[in-house]
């Protein structure tokens, strides 16, 4: 009997712990900072004070910047750090602290396709501004893989989102290979 409880505990915080928001204490000046959610489901790279997407390494392979978020299969948790939630958020993300008033450029990627995996890509630039909450995605509501920015706003006890003018972000000239 004592065996059969401890068994349903285990599995009761096993289940708990997937499915938990681990919000963290961070470092946050809204003087110097912004904060950005990132919605999990595709592979979500930021480059800091840069306008351009890096791409080629060195030994050309890979991709450069800061890795934020990829597809996961076993850690569900989302990362939190005090950020208002809109009604329509989807489900799984991590928030983090941004410098703000430099550019900050945003790389989405993910592979499609039945019988072949066909990549899909699309990556912009904007500047956060301080003391502002933004969130990034990824959409398909024109028929094309998009990067949608967003800002996030209380107001009244009410959050609400509006739309972040985000530019095409090129690939930086140091990263394209000389042929």
């Amino acid at each position: 009997m004592l065996r059969n409880t401890l068994s349903v505990i285990s599995l009761c915080v096993l289940f708990a712990g997937c499915a938990s928001h681990n919000t963290q204490s961070v470092a946050y000046d809204p003087v110097n900072d912004a904060r950005i959610r990132v919605y999990f489901g595709v592979t979500t790279k930021l480059f800091f004070n840069s306008t351009c997407e890096t791409k080629a390494r060195p030994l050309r392979f890979g991709y450069s910047g800061t890795w934020v978020s990829k597809p996961r299969l076993l850690n569900l948790a989302n990362t939190t750090i005090g950020m208002p939630v809109p009604e329509d958020a989807y489900r799984y993300y991590d928030e983090y602290v941004i410098k703000a008033g430099q550019p900050l450029t945003i790389s989405i990627h993910r592979l499609t396709g039945i019988h072949a995996n066909i990549p899909e890509h699309d990556a912009g630039t904007f500047i956060p501004q301080a003391g502002r909450d933004y969130e990034l995605f990824a959409s398909n509501s024109t028929g094309f893989f998009r990067l949608n920015v967003r800002r996030v706003i209380l107001e009244d006890n009410r959050v609400r989102t509006e739309s972040v003018d985000v530019k095409s972000a090129p690939l930086c000239e140091d990263s394209v290979p000389a042929s």
